[in-house]
């Protein structure tokens, strides 16, 4: 086996997001070996591919379905998300998302400059909803999985928390000293950086990101970011963002812009994040106490309040 002789570091596409992995040690063909093993994921597990698995299963609600590993752990996961967030964090909202017209590639969709106000149509004597996830079942022995009746399931950002997560641990298991797995603003890290175990992070600021609200220092897990200001689009006469509060099914309205969480692992950060900015900060704060992660919660009023333990080197509201 040939080692890697200098750091890789490889910017592509994938999971509808600019993704990142940089390697320090492990064999040559791993930063090919990663890419080939996030398509794999995004190949079992995107909306957008009429021949997912994903997309299999919502065709197949009220149904059994036999699911492959890899799908099986993201619908586990996404279950135990559900639970930890008290229903914050709900992945059966496809419908309600895709009627607001989030129905393909987020690029595709007629984007609108952060700073644009956005409406909720939802009638104020509508009934607050009632999740379906309590009807899913899952049997792990036997990898089968039945979603709810008349239901679909999104992974999300979760989604591509997990995949950081699962190429981390393949880079880690395959020999190199440190990687760092960026996909789409979910960081994972393991390792080492270049020899030494605190890790240098940049978290962009919601509004103007092409400057950074805060630079970590972080001793491993990972970085998720959630925010209402990434992916908004116009829909009738109005704005709207793919954040859905998961009692109206609508945009949130709630006062966080966008929340940054450090946590052990991406898809834990990632659906801690979500959940924190769709209950408020109030409710969120008690959330990231209790989950036992730290956070950055930035206000639509340009507040940052730092939740937790973090080392900050420098905070640039």
């Amino acid at each position: 086996m040939v080692d890697l002789d200098a750091p890789v570091d490889v910017t592509f596409r994938a999971m509808g997001s600019s993704c990142r992995i940089l390697l320090d040690g492990g064999p040559v063909e791993l930063p090919s070996t990663l890419q080939e093993r996030l398509g794999q994921l995004e190949r079992a597990w995107s909306r957008f591919l009429p021949d997912s698995e994903v997309s299999a299963l919502n065709r197949s609600a009220g149904v059994p379905v036999i699911v492959g590993a890899d799908t099986l752990r993201l619908i586990v996961h996404a279950e135990a998300a559900w639970r930890f967030t008290e229903g914050w964090f709900d992945p059966m909202m496809l419908d309600a998302l895709e009627a607001l017209g989030y129905d393909r590639d987020h690029r595709s969709l007629a984007t609108v400059d952060p700073s644009a106000p956005w409406t909720t149509p939802r009638p104020a004597d509508a009934p607050e909803r009632r999740s379906p996830m309590v009807d899913l079942e899952i049997d792990e022995p036997l990898h089968l999985v039945v979603l709810p009746v008349g239901c679909r399931f999104d992974p999300g950002g979760l989604g591509k928390g997990l995949a950081a997560d699962m190429l981390v641990d393949l880079a880690m298991e395959s020999g190199a000293d440190g990687v760092l797995v960026d996909l789409g603003g979910d960081l994972r890290v393991g390792g080492r950086w270049f020899g030494n175990p605190v890790w240098p992070a940049l978290v962009a600021h919601p509004v103007e990101p092409q400057r950074d609200l805060a630079e970590l220092r972080i001793a491993g897990g990972a970085l998720a970011t959630s925010s209402r200001l990434r992916r908004r689009w116009t829909h009738g006469e109005g704005v709207v963002h793919h954040l859905l509060d998961p009692h109206t099914e609508q945009p949130s309205t709630t006062e966080l812009m966008a929340v940054t969480v450090h946590a052990g692992t991406a898809w834990y950060g990632e659906a801690v994040a979500k959940a924190c900015l769709l209950a408020g900060p109030t409710e969120g704060g008690e959330l990231i106490k209790n989950s036992k992660t730290a956070a950055i919660l930035y206000g639509e009023d340009g507040d940052v309040t730092v939740v937790g333990n973090l080392e900050i080197e420098r905070l640039e509201p």
